[in-house]
């Protein structure tokens, strides 16, 4: 990914504020567990001559994506998730370099694959305090997304996965040679579709939610 410069915060220009999105999927005893990161930010482009000021964009950056191994109690996931989100406060993950105008501790969102399994996860999530304001989701095979009674949203996997691809599409969402794990998140957003296969979608559905989350605030 090309050198970005920053934009500042500043509402009364209306330049966004920085935020990180935190998305998990949680898998089954057959299919694992995933994290990312992404980082939605303000971004200098070309000089608009007419306005006389540097056009601003959007980014949504991929910061850090893991897999989860199989197996992992659902303890030790929110005992992960908590030790990132504590561990990137003051800093951000992936190590990469802060350049002018970038915000060190922007918000932070996590958002959690509540279906199935995920109730009770959300659960433990919301005792545990987290540094980071959370984000039920509810994957249906519904038609449009809505608001969930018991809290968060229900979301149709056709949504996400749409979403997804128009972020790709228009180059608004950026994943780094650098990071670490990119030629397998590449490959499931590569075969992502809005049916659920049998090959591994796990990263990419956890970059799907991410997404989505940052998209809707």
């Amino acid at each position: 990914m090309a050198t970005v410069l920053y934009a500042p915060y500043d509402p009364e220009r209306g330049i966004p504020e920085p935020r990180l999105y935190y998305g998990l999927d949680l898998g089954l005893r057959r299919d694992p567990s995933a994290l990312v990161v992404l980082e939605r930010n303000s971004v200098l482009g070309d000089f608009n001559h007419a306005w006389h000021q540097y056009n601003r964009n959007i980014l949504y950056i991929l910061r850090h994506a893991e897999r989860i191994p199989l197996n992992t109690s659902y303890l030790k996931i929110v005992d992960r998730v908590s030790s990132l989100l504590r561990s990137s406060v003051g800093s951000l993950p992936g190590g990469f370099e802060l350049l002018p105008g970038h915000q060190l501790n922007p918000r932070r969102f996590l958002t959690v694959d509540a279906s199935g399994v995920g109730a009770p996860v959300v659960e433990l999530f919301r005792r545990a305090e987290l540094p980071a304001t959370l984000v039920p989701i509810t994957i249906t095979s519904g038609t449009h997304p809505a608001k969930d009674p018991s809290g968060g949203y229900l979301v149709p996997r056709r949504d996400l996965v749409t979403n997804l691809r128009v972020l790709l599409e228009s180059r608004a969402l950026r994943i780094p040679e650098n990071l670490h794990g990119r030629e397998d998140i590449l490959t499931e957003l590569a075969g992502l579709e809005i049916t659920p296969a049998r090959g591994a979608d796990d990263l990419a559905l956890a970059l799907a939610l991410a997404a989505w989350s940052a998209t809707h605030p």
